[in-house]
């Protein structure tokens, strides 16, 4: 936690001092999640992207006429999803997310191109459980959804973030990796994210979040 804040108090430090080579803008853009289960004593369930959208701002620093390092805090959802014939389910989160890149530009006449990695950080402030079940199809008398690929998303006997069996953490860190275009102070960027974190506390399975984003960021020379 004192981590993810020192993060954030530093990203926001580097957004108001004045420097050459400091841009600032606004960021926003959509996201395809999945939380990726390794289980100990059953087969992975195979479930779909949950989409949706994060928006933020965004600063970047020159160190050469190459070589850059960025941040931005963006408030991102991600989740999980599991659908077959008889219902879907999700697990949906709401996040503040750090990531710090180092990236190197290739200038192209008026574009450029550029690679970026690094660490990022995430905290979820809010989060549900949905479960719905599809209309106007007949289900078998002995399918059980507490027995399918739907069990971890129609428990309410437990909270949503916390440490027992059927929960969520609420912190997450990993790493983050991108290509960006850019044309003046426009740029789109694509980015990977894969979690380190386990975020689920359950002996029998290691869950780890993975986000695809499409981005689109608007600098402002400082």
């Amino acid at each position: 936690m004192k981590n993810i804040i020192l993060l954030i108090f530093c990203a926001f430090i580097s957004f108001i001092l004045p420097a050459q080579g400091l841009y600032y803008g606004v960021t926003g853009g959509m996201t395809s999640s999945c939380i990726i289960e390794k289980s100990s004593v059953s087969e992975p369930v195979k479930k779909s992207m949950k989409y949706g959208f994060q928006v933020g701002v965004a600063g970047e620093f020159e160190l050469l006429s190459t070589v850059f390092i960025s941040s931005s805090l963006t408030f991102i959802t991600k989740g999980d999803k599991y659908k077959d014939r008889f219902a879907v389910s999700k697990a949906s989160f709401g996040c503040f997310e750090l990531p710090v890149y180092i990236g190197y530009k290739v200038p192209l006449g008026n574009v450029y191109f550029s690679g970026n990695i690094g660490p990022y950080g995430s905290i979820a402030i809010v989060g549900r459980r949905t479960f719905i079940q599809e209309p106007d199809v007949e289900i078998p008398f002995e399918w059980n959804f507490e027995e399918t690929g739907h069990e971890q998303y129609v428990d309410n006997s437990t909270e949503f973030f916390g440490e027992q069996w059927n929960s969520y953490k609420r912190f997450d860190t990993g790493i983050s990796f991108g290509l960006r275009a850019g044309y003046k102070n426009y740029n789109l960027q694509a980015t990977y994210s894969r979690s380190f974190t386990d975020v689920r506390p359950n002996e029998t399975i290691k869950a780890t979040s993975s986000v695809l984003s499409v981005s689109f960021i608007y600098y402002v020379m400082y």
